[in-house]
């Protein structure tokens, strides 16, 4: 049977280009009612969740990352890919460059991160590799397949938002080895991986980093995201039409052993 795969996506992605039979359902959770869209992409039925709503109104601080996650539990979704809009801290990683994360450093403060405790129990998840190592494989083979050029190895700096950051906070992150800085990418990770849930994502760069470049507009971030879009939607779609069931993945046995 085919793996139910759902997509989180960020700014500049409201829409899911080549989805039919969209349906639009409110999902009733422990955190929340959730809105998503659910539909068909090739054969295969998704669920689409744009996280700063269809017209950015939800900030990175405001997004219920726990009623997101549990409501593509809820629905049946094994897997997710996303896309992580991010600032560049590598001069050759470009406004449009897509680089496959795969770690992230966490500065966020104040946003609940933890399904647990959950069912009175409680569970330490291990996150040494935060993202699936399945959909890094099949990402990396579709993108080669493709020609679409998908650099690798990423460290993901999450900070508060939705203010832009300062040149002393970039300095910050470049010392301690981040490579991308954005806002929303934690705690999704780590939620996914608390549900057994497999999980990847894909950063856009839509801009340097603070101090690297002139002065930073939210407007430029918007259009250099726009442009990219097409390419995105490329590659998703045709992982999950060339590898229509995921298979066993550790990411699905994140719980075995997690509990004392």
């Amino acid at each position: 049977m085919p793996t139910k795969t759902g997509f989180i996506t960020g700014t500049g992605f409201y829409t899911l280009p080549g989805i039919t039979e969209v349906r639009s359902q409110e999902v009733d959770t422990p955190y929340g009612k959730v809105y998503v869209e659910t539909g068909n992409l090739g054969e295969q039925e998704i669920v689409f969740i744009p996280r700063h709503g269809k017209k950015h109104t939800i900030s990175p601080q405001q997004i219920n990352y726990r009623g997101n996650l549990y409501a593509m539990k809820m629905l049946g979704v094994e897997r997710i890919l996303a896309t992580s809009v991010s600032g560049s801290l590598v001069p050759a990683w470009s406004p449009g460059t897509l680089i496959l994360i795969d770690q992230f450093i966490n500065f966020t403060y104040g946003r609940a991160d933890s399904f647990y405790p959950m069912d009175g129990k409680l569970a330490h998840v291990a996150v040494t590799d935060p993202y699936c190592p399945t959909l890094h494989k099949t990402l990396v083979n579709c993108a080669d397949e493709l020609h679409i050029t998908l650099q690798r190895g990423a460290t993901y700096a999450c900070l508060n938002g939705p203010r832009f950051e300062s040149r002393a906070e970039i300095e910050m992150v470049r010392r301690l080895g981040g490579q991308l800085v954005g806002q929303t990418n934690y705690p999704e990770c780590v939620l996914a991986r608390e549900l057994a849930i497999c999980y990847a994502t894909i950063g856009v760069v839509s801009n340097y980093a603070a101090g690297m470049q002139s002065n930073l507009t939210a407007k430029e971030v918007s259009e250099n995201v726009k442009k990219i879009g097409p390419t995105i939607s490329t590659l998703f779609s045709t992982l999950i039409s060339a590898y229509p069931e995921q298979g066993d993945c550790s990411c699905l046995h994140a719980l075995d052993e997690a509990e004392l």
